[in-house]
């Protein structure tokens, strides 16, 4: 088995952008969310990961200087009592907010590319923000838009025909597909778009959690009519021969590293019996997605630059407007290598 660490992402950097507010537990959340379970997949390929919920030591400041952080508490309640009838609160709760705000969107600017999630039924106005300035930065975001489906919700399923239309205009619509906002269409580009991380249907708890994730995303790849095989069998080969990912054993929580006193607060809040039967990421029953981003990633990562569809318009001898496409080469994967010797040599 090669233990070479060469790949196309080797030493690069990701910024993970998504919800931190209007979820259901913080700590929940930082320990047991996406980003937890997909950052040791980075660190295998020796990608650089910049976590929002574990912002970086700012330089020339106190170590113990926690500018920009975001707890797993968030506390308003110093707001609460004036916040629409004072000018200066609301000033305050502007100001206090903007180191956090600087510091996600620095690290927005000194990534290479970005994995999002940006399911429709969260509201998340800086997920939008960073992937904007990533994307005017001509930077590859990956985006995950999961399904809404009442039917996901074992608490939901059960609800009368009314109660679901008073959820609907409550801001909880169903969005069975997954499809994202049509802005995101052109931002992000649709060869982007994905519906899933490739591990929705396997439980959390799994003490074999990576390795059914690699086998089971690599043949649902392989069964999927969008995938070019003769591309799936290279990164099969490359997969199979990659010690690092190999070598990833063990579930989701084997791979954490609490903060202080997080461990206890993760505990309260994971031993409740909701959370404790949550067996599954995101619902509490699994699906499969149609598209899911880890393929993406592995095959980006074994040397493939992924090509994009090219729509252009034209008008025919009716003046009927018409469409052709190309595939052409997604150039926003051409990442720039200081390393480089040839680079080194063109700056002497």
């Amino acid at each position: 088995m090669s233990n070479d660490k060469s790949t196309l992402l080797d030493g690069s950097r990701v910024y993970l952008s998504g919800p931190m507010d209007f979820i259901g537990s913080r700590v929940i959340e930082k320990y047991l969310g996406w980003r937890s379970i997909i950052t040791p997949i980075f660190k295998a390929l020796n990608v650089f990961v910049m976590d929002p919920w574990n912002k970086p030591v700012i330089k020339g400041l106190d170590p113990n200087n926690e500018y920009g952080k975001e707890g797993v508490h968030r506390d308003k309640s110093r707001y609460e009592k004036d916040f629409w009838t004072n000018p200066e609160t609301r000033a305050l709760y502007e100001t206090e907010f903007w180191e956090t705000v600087h510091i996600d969107l620095r690290m927005t600017d000194i990534s290479d590319f970005m994995v999002a999630f940006v399911p429709t039924n969260i509201y998340s106005v800086g997920t939008v923000h960073e992937i904007i300035t990533a994307k005017n930065q001509k930077k590859p975001t990956l985006l995950v838009s999961p399904p809404i489906n009442y039917e996901l919700f074992p608490e939901l399923q059960n609800m009368t025909e009314e109660e679901r239309k008073q959820l609907k205009y409550s801001g909880l619509k169903e969005n069975c597909s997954g499809i994202p906002s049509q802005w995101y269409g052109r931002i992000v580009g649709g060869h982007y778009l994905f519906d899933g991380f490739g591990w929705e249907n396997i439980s959390l708890d799994s003490e074999d959690f990576y390795p059914q994730l690699f086998d089971q995303v690599m043949t649902q790849a392989k069964n999927n009519p969008e995938t070019d095989l003769n591309q799936w069998q290279k990164v099969k080969e490359w997969l199979d021969n990659f010690e690092p990912l190999q070598n990833l054993q063990g579930g989701v929580l084997d791979q954490v590293s609490f903060d202080q006193g997080e461990q206890e607060l993760f505990d309260i809040e994971y031993n409740p019996e909701n959370e404790r039967d949550h067996h599954y990421f995101w619902y509490n029953k699994p699906y499969s997605p149609n598209r899911p981003v880890l393929y993406q990633l592995l095959s980006i990562a074994s040397g493939y630059i992924p090509p994009k569809v090219q729509l252009n318009s034209s008008l025919d001898v009716n003046g009927k407007l018409v469409h052709h496409s190309a595939k052409v080469t997604d150039d926003s994967w051409l990442l720039i290598s200081i390393a480089d010797a040839s680079i080194e040599d063109s700056t002497k």
